[in-house]
């Protein structure tokens, strides 16, 4: 299907020469652009879209997400904790869930179906999940709900099969009840690459090998993921990496750093991403960069739970790439990733002084976009050039809300009553027109969630 995007106001595309153009088309032949420029011919375009008022981006990526936690937001108690509690509580919850049998795949679905449904409306187009919560001898098939969760709304998925191998009763943080044998975690994740991984270019679906983090994986995990990794192309790595809890069980368990555990089992180089990367030492930073790996900034969660910032600016000065994410819903309770960059372009403010040290609006997108899809190892997302994947959002700037703007990037941050999309099209295909879902209903995703919060009763308190 060939599509025209016709008269859009503004395009920021993202490419290697950050080019930005106003009144502006792009065409799109099944999924890939065919062409951005200006007064491009409709020719035997299928379709022509209106772009007036329009700000069209790449579609944005979120780099990490826990889809499970969509009927876990706002829980009372983590109104105000840090990460024990939560890990507590999260294995509280699930934990009595599954044996009244209400953690089973088919609400696993439903709760990815809502998260990726609200992802989708903010103008997000890929999202990578890291699911490590597997209950029982033998877990229910939760990867592939959050699979076919995807296919429904439409969005594209990197599915991280991840894992908790190191229990409490071992020397961890995670409850005993959700520990697997490493050798079974790796059966699975075999099972998952050989079923639904597709390398190809525009694949909507990859899997990804995502341990937990050294509070919750035994060293061996790390090593055999990565062996796992390397011996199929496009699966990628990804784990939790110096938050405040990893680094100090690091240091008290095996008296060294979690990132040299991580490099002493192999679990490093360019197929390896992480999420948060708050309190990296100093010294470490430059070995991120020789090694090649991405760190998702996860600002939000990373300021609720009391960790602080990423040092977002020496990353950038170093040459790390950065991606950007929400993480899940019980310490960031949305999957507002446009939301969370407003978040990140004000807090980096607060403890730098000199205005030169602030990310910009542009840094910021770019790395929710491109940063994003070069975590992911997807060189055919995050920009709008010719070739890439028709991945693309865009917002509407004639609103009264963003009446007088002089910027539209900084418009789209910094103003507005919602971050709701006008049109999202995946892969060229409309998943978003004017303002609403195509492929699935929102009152009745968000009505299956809200079911599965009320069945806790007053429990959750």
């Amino acid at each position: 299907m060939r599509v025209l995007l016709r008269r859009l106001a503004y395009v920021a595309t993202f490419d290697t020469e950050d080019q930005e153009l106003s009144d502006a088309d792009i065409l799109i032949d099944g999924p890939r652009i065919a062409a951005v420029g200006h007064d491009l011919h409709a020719g035997d375009a299928d379709r022509v879209i209106d772009g007036t008022g329009l700000l069209a981006l790449p579609g944005l990526i979120n780099a990490h997400q826990h889809l499970f936690q969509a009927s876990l937001r706002t829980l009372p108690p983590l109104e105000r904790s840090g990460m024990p509690d939560f890990l507590r509580l999260q294995d509280e919850l699930v934990l009595r869930r599954w044996r009244e049998g209400r953690f089973g795949a088919a609400d696993m679905r439903a709760t990815a179906r809502a998260v990726l449904a609200e992802s989708v409306l903010g103008g997000v187009t890929t999202v990578a999940d890291q699911h490590t919560v597997f209950p029982g001898a033998e877990p229910e098939p939760y990867v592939e709900a959050v699979i076919e969760a995807a296919a429904e709304v439409g969005v594209r998925l990197h599915a991280g099969r991840g894992s908790v191998t190191f229990s409490r009763a071992r020397g961890g943080m995670v409850g005993d009840v959700f520990a697997e044998p490493v050798d079974a975690v790796i059966r699975h994740a075999e099972k998952l690459i050989a079923a639904h991984h597709d390398p190809e270019p525009y694949a909507m679906t990859r899997i990804v090998l995502a341990p937990s983090g050294v509070v919750a994986d035994v060293p061996e995990m790390f090593r055999a993921f990565a062996d796992l990794a390397a011996a199929h192309p496009g699966v990628r790595l990804h784990t939790h990496l110096h938050h405040h809890e990893d680094t100090r069980f690091a240091r008290a368990r095996f008296g060294t750093s979690p990132w040299r555990i991580l490099t002493e089992h192999g679990f490093t180089g360019d197929r390896l991403w992480v999420a948060h990367g708050v309190t990296p030492p100093p010294e470490e930073i430059a070995e991120y960069a020789a090694a090649g790996i991405g760190v998702a900034h996860i600002p939000v969660a990373d300021l609720k739970l009391g960790w602080g910032l990423a040092p977002v600016r020496r990353y950038l000065d170093a040459g790390v790439t950065l991606g950007f994410g929400t993480t899940g819903s019980m310490t960031n309770d949305g999957a507002n990733l446009l939301g969370d960059l407003r978040v990140a372009a004000l807090a980096h403010r607060a403890h730098r002084t000199d205005p030169g040290e602030w990310p910009t609006v542009r840094e910021l997108l770019a790395m929710a976009t491109r940063g994003s899809a070069a975590c992911l190892g997807r060189p055919d997302l995050g920009s709008l050039a010719v070739g890439q994947a028709a991945d693309i959002a865009c917002w509407d700037l004639t609103t009264v809300d963003r009446a007088g703007t002089h910027d539209p990037l900084a418009a789209l941050l910094f103003t507005g009553l919602s971050d709701i999309a006008s049109l999202v099209l995946v892969n060229g295909t409309p998943v978003v027109e004017d303002g609403r879902l195509t492929r699935i209903d929102a009152a009745t995703a968000a009505r299956e969630v809200r079911a599965l919060a009320a069945a806790d009763g007053g429990r959750a308190r």
